[in-house]
């Protein structure tokens, strides 16, 4: 009977501990797969930067590009800007309300949204912990957050304008349609001939060409790869209907 006790003591304990292995291992794998969407997630940003900087020239700094690219590719957290002519700034929200104030002329525009994005994301995803052995080493909540925003965020680049009635990003739109809301001003739809478009007239675009979607496919990559992490942590990621979208006004 003696040996009967000691056996069954000694077969669950084992079993626990094999139990706590098979967890330690299983989270373990889970922070190095949420590390990967981390990566991931900056790249995107860097290739979204890049094709946004090509798309509103005069909304980014050249002098400040490389630096920029530089800490976003290789996790550092080093560029503060001056927000309204104040103190530098280190908070990710304030970078990105300040990219999407309507109020006033932003001076590289670009520039802010980038930096808050990745702040954002660095933020969420603790980078400023180098080690994380398990998947509990990250905020559920912060992702949750950030996750929240990134839908906000691509919401307001693709509809936000200023108090003029102009985007504050050019993404989706084609060279033609931005050039008839200028027009459309001053006058009516029914007064403009739309074949004298500049755009059309020289035949860079047609009336019939597909918005771009490459910007919006980049952001809805981020998404995904925020929605992946927080799955990891047995979560189901926060998606907001167009109501909430919509109702934002600034980031959080």
């Amino acid at each position: 009977m003696k040996y009967l006790l000691l056996f069954i003591v000694l077969f669950f304990t084992s079993c626990s501990n094999l139990q706590e292995k098979v967890k330690n291992t299983v989270q373990s794998k889970n922070a190095e797969q949420i590390s990967e969407d981390y990566n991931e997630i900056v790249k995107l940003l860097s290739v979204y930067k890049t094709k946004l900087d090509k798309r509103n020239p005069k909304n980014y700094s050249l002098s400040l590009d490389r630096l920029l690219k530089e800490n976003i590719l290789q996790n550092k957290n080093t560029i503060n800007l001056a927000i309204d002519n104040s103190n530098t700034s280190k908070k990710y929200t304030e970078y990105l309300n300040h990219a999407f104030d309507k109020e006033k002329l932003i001076q590289s525009r670009n520039d802010y949204l980038a930096i808050g994005l990745y702040k954002m994301f660095y933020y969420a995803y603790n980078m400023d912990e180098k080690y994380k052995m398990t998947a509990f080493s990250y905020s559920l909540e912060d992702l949750q957050k950030s996750y929240k925003n990134l839908q906000v965020i691509q919401w307001k680049i693709k509809f936000d304008k200023n108090l003029k009635n102009e985007y504050l990003f050019l993404t989706w739109q084609n060279n033609w349609q931005i050039e008839l809301e200028k027009k459309m001003k001053n006058t009516t739809l029914d007064n403009i001939s739309l074949s004298q478009l500049e755009n059309i007239k020289l035949n860079k675009e047609s009336l019939f060409d597909p918005s771009n979607s490459s910007f919006e496919i980049i952001t809805s990559k981020m998404i995904l790869h925020m929605a992946k992490s927080i799955k990891k942590l047995n979560a189901e990621p926060e998606n907001l209907g167009i109501d909430a979208l919509i109702g934002f006004i600034f980031i959080i």
